[in-house]
């Protein structure tokens, strides 16, 4: 088991494949190499088409799987980095009333099956709530599917007392998600916190005197968008990449 974990983490740094998924494209380029071995061995043709089919999806599933290294660069203290890749689709008003409990922004961005599907630290603070909802699987881009889907929701709190919620949502073919952070633990902006796997939605609840650089229809980047910064009064009490 230690030697598999070992193979797991050596592909996720070097292949920037994401670890939540890197043994399934172990195991899958395991599969392939057999059956190439075999279809050479026999010289069969049913063998060589299915190597080469096999070929195919596992490069599929590596793609869907990346995990590309980035570092947002020139940023202040009051920026907020965008969580995942995908357009925004809907910037409204709402009463987030799980963690701020108070009128919000929410932005709301979809994952196509083509994005990178890992989810990044916004802003630096401490993990002071999270919530695992169960729900249905609607398309993640239908307005209903934030308060109807699958979901998990974590709440950060930052030194300077800005307060923000996170949440990730399945979608009709996402089923899955992975959301690393427990409560009390100190995460930092533009690190790694998790993957919905296979397209999905990422809502960002803000309170409402937060200023965005964002608006419906634009493309974001996880980890390096700047969506926008935090209200001016937090930053007197602001503190290094928070």
């Amino acid at each position: 088991m230690f030697v598999l974990s070992k193979i797991v983490s050596v592909i996720s740094e070097r292949f920037a494949i994401a670890k939540e998924g890197a043994h399934i494209v172990l195991l899958m380029t395991a599969a392939t190499i057999v059956i190439w071995c075999a279809a050479a061995a026999v010289n069969s043709k049913i063998l060589l088409c299915g190597a080469v089919l096999l070929t195919i999806i596992t490069g599929g599933v590596s793609f869907l799987f990346r995990n590309p290294r980035r570092a947002a660069r020139d940023l202040t203290d009051l920026d907020i980095i965008s969580p995942a890749d995908g357009k925004i689709v809907s910037i409204i008003p709402v009463t987030e009333s799980g963690f701020l409990k108070k009128e919000a922004l929410r932005i709301s961005i979809f994952l196509s099956l083509l994005d990178v599907h890992a989810n990044w630290i916004p802003v630096s603070g401490v993990i002071k709530y999270k919530k695992k909802s169960a729900g249905k699987f609607l398309p993640a881009f239908l307005d209903n599917a934030s308060i109807r889907n699958k979901c998990v929701s974590i709440g950060i709190e930052c030194n300077d007392g800005f307060r923000m919620t996170l949440v990730q949502i399945t979608g009709f073919v996402a089923r899955r998600i992975k959301c690393h952070p427990e409560l009390g633990q100190r995460v930092d902006r533009g690190t790694r916190y998790g993957m919905i796997y296979l397209g999905s939605r990422v809502d960002i609840f803000v309170p409402r005197d937060t200023s965005l650089t964002v608006r419906e229809g634009d493309r974001v980047y996880g980890g390096i968008t700047v969506i926008g910064q935090k209200h001016d009064s937090h930053a007197k009490n602001k503190t290094s990449h928070s």
